[in-house]
C-alpha cells in the first residue's frame, strides 16, 4: 500500500490528544526520523477559534515547511489567514454549537484545471476539495463534490453547527477524488475542536471522570 495509518498526537489546553490518519509512506518515515532526531515534547498547534459568523481563510500553495526546527523541505501545503508560513499539519479549527463558521479556501496552485471528473485513479493533482469528517451539518455544506480549481479558485464552504452539536474533536482533510492520498499526504489535514455547547453540561455519573481531583 502507497498509504499508512499513523497516530497523530499533539497537546491542546495541557491534555494529550491522539487521532489516527492515513499518510503516504514517505510522509510517516518523515515523521518517525524527525520524532526520533528531536525527542521533543509534543507540542502546541496553532488554534484559530471560528466564532459565531467568523471566516477563516485558507491558501493553497506551494511553500516551505519545518519540523520542529529540526527538519525543512518544500511541499503544497494550507496557509491560514494570510500566512506565508505553510502549515504542516493545518492549523486547529475550534468550532461552536449554533454557531456559524466559513472555511474559505483558494486555491493558489498552478496547475491545469480538471473539471467534473469522478474517478478513483489517480489525476487532478492541482484540483482540491475539503471534507470534514464528524460534523453533522448538510451534505450542502460538507459537499465534497466542489472542485476548487487551481490558478485562483476559490469556495466557501459554510457550516451551521445545530445548537445539539456534541462537543468532540475531529478533523478536516484534502478530500478530491485522484489527489486525496497525495495532497493530504503533503500535510492538507488538521483537527477540528467543537466546543460544548454553553448550555451543556455533564451527567452526574460522569462527572468524576473529568473532575481533575480524581485520579
Amino acid at each position: 500500500s502507497a498509504t499508512v495509518s499513523v497516530l497523530y498526537c499533539f497537546r491542546y489546553n495541557n491534555n494529550n490528544i491522539v487521532i489516527m490518519v492515513s499518510i503516504t509512506r514517505w510522509s510517516a518515515s518523515l515523521l518517525l526520523a524527525v520524532t526520533a532526531a528531536n525527542g521533543a515534547a509534543l507540542r502546541e498547534l496553532p488554534v484559530i477559534d471560528c466564532t459565531d459568523g467568523g471566516v477563516i481563510d485558507i491558501e493553497i500553495k506551494a511553500g516551505t515547511a519545518s519540523v520542529e526546527n529540526v527538519l525543512e523541505f518544500d511541499t503544497r501545503a494550507y496557509h491560514f489567514q494570510g500566512s506565508d508560513t505553510a502549515s504542516v499539519p493545518g492549523n486547529t479549527i475550534k468550532m461552536h454549537p449554533g454557531q456559524e463558521c466559513t472555511l474559505r479556501v483558494t486555491n493558489n496552485l498552478v496547475g491545469t484545471a480538471c473539471g467534473d471528473t469522478h474517478s478513483n485513479d489517480y489525476h487532478c493533482p492541482d484540483t482540491h476539495t475539503l471534507h470534514t469528517h464528524g460534523l453533522h451539518v448538510s451534505p450542502s455544506e460538507d459537499n465534497i463534490d466542489t472542485h476548487i480549481e487551481p490558478n485562483g479558485g476559490t469556495h466557501d464552504y459554510v457550516y451551521h453547527l445545530p445548537e445539539e452539536h456534541l462537543m468532540g474533536t475531529h478533523w478536516y482533510h484534502a478530500h478530491h477524488h485522484g489527489s486525496t492520498a497525495m495532497q493530504v499526504g503533503s500535510g492538507m489535514a488538521g483537527v477540528l475542536l467543537v466546543e460544548p455547547h454553553e448550555s451543556y453540561s455533564l451527567p452526574a455519573d460522569l462527572e468524576e471522570l473529568y473532575n481533575d481531583e480524581v485520579y
